[in-house]
């Protein structure tokens, strides 16, 4: 199985709405207990770079999360708990950028992310002994919209996967407790088959990271920058290239963030401050504030929430741009706000194999 298959595709990119504080502090607290040195700096005030409330998009949304219990097989996840989740953004300017198709990055998302670049340099990262594994668990909600008339129905979608960190491969993938693998019409062994192929023909890349392939990326902003690009293809009539690099980079944080050494989160977070159209926002959740870093190409736009202690990325939003879709509550349950088409956040952790958390 490739990244670009239809059904791993389809699976990876359903879209899934905020969870709960305790996913989220989860996540929290175990960053920071992962980097005790960068808990010790002291926390650093996001107002001086946002714009006035008053100048941005500001929305409040009621999200669920889960609580996960541990059992045999599988997480089971439960009735789900009640959050408030408020997200603040500024617009997209009306000056363009070097490439006409995108507005100018703003000084502010320039200025957040020079401030977690810096975070980042006294941040580390995790060992990764040798025939180990990536462990990610992703929880939010998801629509799953009908094409006849553009409407989601909003269900909880937990999502729980064991990757090989040669090319990020998935080797396992949870919903819950059921095996997205198992089925009748599964051939998992052939797709990983065909996966390492590829990786084995073409070499690592965003869509396929290695271990090793991370190691020789520049740290510099502007040849990292001009690497990354050069990565991604074209997106034609429907994206710009930097807006399916910022796509991508949200897709390489959530498999393998945890990975990524002090020096090359830092360059990363420098080289973005070259691309245009960012836009820079918070996404707080009770008192939880993530910084979102949000890329907008017409009538798409893609966030990757940063934790401003620790520089890591924790979450991925899509947002629908287009007015076009309508979100339908479960019932009983929560109303979304409407323009959040995918809202997730993750842990990461290293086990020893596919049977380990």
């Amino acid at each position: 199985m490739n990244r670009t298959d239809p059904d791993l595709t389809a699976v990876r990119d359903l879209p899934a709405l905020d969870p709960s504080d305790e996913s989220v502090s989860r996540t929290w607290y175990l960053l920071n207990a992962r980097h005790t040195a960068a808990r010790g700096r002291s926390p650093r005030r996001l107002a001086r770079w946002l714009v006035p409330v008053t100048a941005g998009l500001v929305v409040t949304i009621v999200a669920l999360g889960a609580v996960t219990v541990g059992g045999l097989g599988g997480h089971r996840f439960a009735t789900p708990n009640i959050a408030l989740v408020k997200a603040s953004h500024q617009p997209p300017p009306t000056a363009l950028g070097t490439n006409p198709m995108l507005s100018k990055t703003t000084p502010e998302a320039v200025a957040a992310l020079a401030e977690l670049a810096r975070t980042a340099e006294h941040t580390a990262a995790a060992d990764l002994p040798p025939g180990h594994l990536v462990h990610v668990l992703t929880e939010g909600w998801a629509s799953s919209l009908r094409s006849d008339d553009r409407t989601g129905k909003v269900v909880f979608q937990p999502r729980e996967t064991w990757l090989d960190p040669q090319g990020m491969i998935i080797l396992k993938l949870l919903d819950g407790d059921q095996n997205l693998f198992d089925g009748l019409h599964s051939n998992h062994e052939g797709e990983l088959a065909q996966a390492r192929t590829f990786l084995n023909d073409n070499g690592p890349s965003i869509a396929f990271p290695t271990p090793q392939w991370l190691a020789q990326l520049p740290t510099e902003a502007e040849p990292l920058l001009t690497e990354l690009r050069a990565d991604v293809p074209d997106g034609g009539q429907t994206w710009t290239r930097d807006h399916a690099l910022w796509d991508a980079m949200a897709g390489l944080y959530q498999a393998c963030d945890l990975l990524l050494s002090p020096q090359l989160r830092a360059g990363l977070l420098r080289a973005f401050q070259g691309m245009d159209g960012l836009t820079a926002g918070t996404v707080t959740i009770d008192d939880i504030e993530l910084v979102a870093i949000r890329h907008t190409d017409g009538r798409s736009a893609v966030e990757i929430l940063f934790d401003p202690v620790t520089a890591w990325a924790v979450g991925r939003r899509s947002i629908d741009l287009s007015g076009e879709v309508t979100l339908v509550p479960p019932d009983p349950g929560p109303k979304f706000e409407p323009l959040v088409s995918y809202h997730g956040t993750w842990r990461q952790s290293i086990v020893a194999t596919v049977d380990e958390r």
